[in-house]
């Protein structure tokens, strides 16, 4: 067992998709290329929800929270495609930004578009863009120039914030008839919906991210434990009842980077059979 330990950790990646490294040395501006290809796609998308809204076939706030659901999740897969080059983050934390200045600008009336204020609002109101929809894309640029892809905590944050937050407002609004004890607006079918949703999204990403060697695997019967630990405190905080004064769109994500960084750690010392150091918990974050 010592001559294990005493083995140097494996070798992570920091390009993952076989084809990148590549075209990164073939390809001039490749990662700028990565960052305007996903900025359009991101524009793209919205629209689209926007324009089936229009259409009849989604209600407007279903429409809404699917855009809230697969956005950030979306954006996620493109730092796939980033080359290892020490920039690439912030060019790919530019596409959220970019988004937030067109929030920006049309939330405070500076630009007219009532179809993006209509896909993105609850009460069609501009001034509402300032807020959770901002909070969202500002979280978005954040989790990608903090955590990248070498660090599982950004990835487990959008799973929080996008899948299983979203998924929880339309499984309560649709069987949430048995209310919270501590929240009559909120019900037990939406946290249970929020916390699995979120669980099985955050495994997808530590999975996906892992197999393409940025980060050592640590066995899921090792991360589960220590996972729903982050999840159930994410659904927790997000069924109290401070919404009016504290959007979703903050409290959840710090709560799940947070948590994920307190955590993570004690799920990869357990699967190594061993006691997490102090000084350690950045360096198996891959925090420098």
């Amino acid at each position: 067992q010592q001559q294990q330990q005493q083995q140097p950790r494996r070798q992570v990646l920091t390009a993952a998709l076989p084809f990148v490294a590549e075209a990164a040395q073939t390809v001039p501006q490749w990662d700028l290329l990565c960052g305007v290809a996903a900025a359009v796609c991101s524009i793209a998308w919205v629209k689209i929800f926007g324009k089936l809204k229009r259409a009849g076939v989604l209600e407007q706030n279903l429409s809404r929270k699917l855009v809230h659901i697969t956005t950030g999740p979306i954006f996620v897969l493109t730092w796939l495609f980033f080359s290892d080059a020490p920039y690439a983050r912030f060019i790919a934390a530019a596409v959220p930004c970019l988004n937030g200045i067109r929030l920006l600008a049309v939330g405070s009336g500076v630009v007219d578009n009532p179809g993006l204020v209509k896909s993105m609002s609850r009460s069609g109101d501009k001034a509402e863009l300032l807020r959770g929809p901002l909070y969202y894309i500002a979280v978005l640029a954040a989790v990608t120039v903090l955590f990248w892809r070498e660090n599982p905590a950004g990835a487990i944050t959008v799973s929080m914030m996008c899948g299983g937050d979203g998924i929880a407002d339309i499984v309560g609004r649709k069987f949430g008839t048995a209310k919270l004890p501590w929240n009559s607006s909120k019900s037990w079918a939406g946290s249970a919906a929020m916390f699995a949703t979120g669980m099985v999204m955050a495994c997808a990403y530590f999975w996906l991210f892992c197999s393409q060697g940025y980060f050592e695997c640590v066995p899921l019967q090792f991360v589960l434990p220590y996972l729903s630990v982050v999840c159930g405190a994410c659904t927790l905080v997000e069924s109290l009842p401070v919404n009016s004064w504290f959007d979703d769109n903050l409290s959840v994500p710090l709560v799940a980077a947070g948590m994920s960084m307190l955590v993570l750690p004690m799920a990869a010392a357990a699967a190594a059979g061993c006691s997490v150091p102090q000084h350690s918990v950045l360096q198996m974050l891959h925090i420098h």
